[in-house]
């Protein structure tokens, strides 16, 4: 025992030289800011400086005043035009209200304190400060630990790692651990909270000693106050390496009850001595008033109650100018004044001054109910996290049940799919063996019709030939014949004509001649007509053209001729060509004979699937019903027509001319 003290009284040492160096790093850094702020300014230095401000006396009540500055200022800053200021404005807002939810922390003001940091969170939020969002979030987190909230408090930690592992920030991961193992530590969970502190590894000096006096109360709630203390003197060791000496208060103040439960008075006095002058050196005037208090507490358990009371005096003269009523802070609760007069009361009455103890007794139960009252506010507040929770349950319980109804469904879903999938895959392979069989016999029957097509085809072409052959006889044996008759007729009169008139032989032999030449000419007409080589659409036009030149050159009339194909050219079969060829040789003929004509238009188009007739003239015209009836001509242009599958037209009248037009639709070849 007189060992470990030994060891103890050094490391305090240490620590007490290391605050002397340290000592006036929060006045010299107000001295060099209070320059530089001026009313008058308004800029983002002003911001910077003012948030410096505040955290120089984030444990005093003499932030207030830049706080009130920070507040109006940032404000006003969020209207300024330029998108960087406001920026600037936005995470000065941020600081505004995180050190407003810190010192509202400490006027036990839970309600306050919750909504200024869950303020500041939205603020860092929207200008992408993670790292400040982080603390806040420890921030939070503690004051819902001192609501007894432990569930928010451990969603808060959580959202606090999640961000420190996502921007890669050791300190704030191991914050974060460090608190998650306090909670589940709490919760007798003592494996999590270990595996949360061994998870802390590679900190800096600051963040080793927070993680060491952790284990050490882990160890105390274990039953074990050796190691606790061991922990504690460790972790005041690490502290004293690190930048700030602020590190090691977290460390002394536990060590100090430590002492004072294991009954060594004189180590926690001591150990509370270096407490309250490494805290006032830092300017955390609460700590030092809580340390304060802890020396009358030593004290008092010396026996040496008169001291005792001349030090909570003190603490409570402290505790009265910062304000502190009954503070909530992770450091303890000696810090207050609710916690002096208690002490103070006890060392008056321990030296027999009844009257005065009765008195500061009195003063302690108006405080003690004030605080009750802002106890009632934490408790409101605890009864509202419950109703949150009970109703976070029941909704769990109500998606637990809903999401169990959807697996069943979905369970129930595949396993139908499934059936489905079986069925369908019989019901393939049954209609794939019928479809088969059905192949089979189709294919014998697909044979025995194509044999038949076959035979048919044959048939029909050989049908075709001999209709082809039969027109091409009756054609020969119409013109030809009636021509060569006629040849022989004159013949006979030439002879004959000889022997009696002589001067009618030129008329005669001049008709052999004509009827000779239009024998020949319909010889040759029969013979392109079955030509194979002239079975194309541009081979009509020309046939067609030539035909008409001819006819309309000796009628005596005005005439034009277009015979043209439109777009790709393309073949007839004989008998179409054929027939549409004498279709335009009738129309043409007997408008020359018949019409008396003074002007004759031949508009013949062929297109790829399509073909237009016209043979239009201004002659004398006729009465069409009558001459359907009479005049063969024009019964075999309704024939041929009728044969094409075209539209014929017919039009005319006595005096008003005549119009054949004929379109028909070829088929695709």
């Amino acid at each position: 025992m007189t060992g470990s003290c030994a060891k103890a009284f050094v490391v305090l040492l240490g620590l007490l030289c290391h605050g002397v160096l340290r000592a006036q790093e929060n006045p010299a850094r107000l001295d060099s800011i209070i320059p530089l702020l001026d009313p008058a300014k308004k800029d983002t230095l002003q911001l910077t400086m003012l948030i410096r401000a505040c955290e120089s006396w984030s444990t005093s009540p003499k932030a207030f005043p830049f706080l009130h500055r920070l507040d109006t200022l940032s404000a006003e800053l969020l209207l300024h035009p330029a998108t960087r200021v406001r920026e600037r404005a936005r995470h000065a807002r941020g600081a505004f209200h995180y050190f407003t939810g810190y010192h509202a922390k400490f006027e036990r003001n839970i309600p306050r304190a919750l909504a200024s940091f869950q303020q500041a969170i939205t603020d860092l939020q929207e200008g992408g400060h993670e790292h400040a969002v982080g603390e806040c979030l420890d921030a939070l987190g503690l004051v819902y630990g001192l609501a007894g909230a432990e569930d928010h408090a451990e969603r808060a930690y959580r959202d606090e790692l999640r961000i420190a592992r996502s921007i890669g920030h050791k300190g704030l991961r191991i914050q974060a651990l460090t608190h998650l193992a306090g909670i589940h530590a709490a919760r007798k969970e003592y494996d999590i909270a270990w595996a949360c502190l061994d998870s802390c590894a590679n900190g800096s000096a600051g963040d080793s000693a927070m993680v060491l006096v952790e284990r050490a109360r882990i160890r105390q709630l274990q039953g074990s106050a050796d190691d606790a203390e061991a922990l504690l003197l460790r972790s005041l060791d690490v502290a004293g390496r690190a930048d700030n000496a602020w590190d090691s208060l977290p460390a002394l103040a536990p060590l100090t009850r430590l002492y004072y439960e294991r009954d060594m008075p004189a180590d926690g006095l001591r150990t509370a001595r270096t407490c309250a002058l490494l805290a006032a050196r830092m300017g955390d005037q609460t700590a030092e008033c809580g340390c304060i208090n802890l020396i009358g507490d030593g004290l008092s358990r010396s026996g040496d109650h008169r001291a005792a009371e001349q030090w909570y005096r003190r603490g409570l003269a402290l505790a009265e100018d910062i304000g502190n009523v009954g503070v909530a802070r992770e450091l303890g609760d000696e810090g207050s004044m609710l916690y002096a007069l208690n002490g103070l009361r006890a060392a008056l009455k321990a030296q027999g001054r009844a009257a005065e103890a009765l008195e500061v007794s009195d003063r302690w139960s108006v405080l003690k109910d004030s605080v009750e009252h802002m106890n009632g506010r934490e408790a409101l507040l605890f009864l509202r996290f419950r109703e949150e929770e009970l109703r976070d349950s029941l909704e769990h319980v109500s998606s637990a049940r809903t999401m169990a109804l959807e697996h069943a469904h979905q369970l129930e879903s595949e396993r139908t799919r499934r059936y489905i999938i079986i069925g369908a895959c019989v019901l393939a392979f049954a209609l794939a063996i019928a479809l088969w069989s059905r192949f089979r016999i189709t294919r014998k029957a697909n044979a025995a019709i194509l044999a038949a097509q076959d035979k048919v085809v044959a048939t029909e072409k050989q049908r075709e030939a001999e209709q082809v052959r039969s027109r091409i006889a009756r054609d020969v044996h119409d013109q030809l014949g009636g021509d060569l008759t006629k040849l022989s007729m004159l013949g006979s009169e030439v002879n004959a004509s000889l022997k009696d008139d002589p001067g009618a032989v030129p008329g005669l032999v001049a008709d052999i001649d004509r009827i000779a030449s239009e024998a020949g000419r319909s010889l040759s007409d029969i013979v392109w007509a079955v030509e194979p080589a002239h079975d194309k659409l541009t081979d009509l036009m020309d046939r067609s053209r030539q035909f008409c030149e001819r006819m309309l050159s000796t009628s005596g009339a005005t005439y034009t001729v277009d015979c043209i194909v439109e777009g790709r050219d393309r073949p007839l079969d004989p008998a179409t060509k054929r027939d549409l060829y004498l279709i335009l040789r009738e129309a043409v003929n007997n408008t020359v004979k018949y019409a008396q004509a003074h002007c004759i238009h031949v508009r013949f188009v062929a297109r790829e699937q399509r073909i237009r007739l016209e043979v239009k003239d201004d002659g004398i015209g006729f009465n069409t019903a009558n001459a359907l009836r009479k005049a063969r001509g024009l019964r075999n242009l309704k024939e041929r027509a009728e044969r094409l599958g075209g539209e014929l037209v017919i039009a005319s009248e006595p005096g008003a001319g005549t119009l054949v037009r004929l379109e028909v639709e070829l088929a695709t070849s």
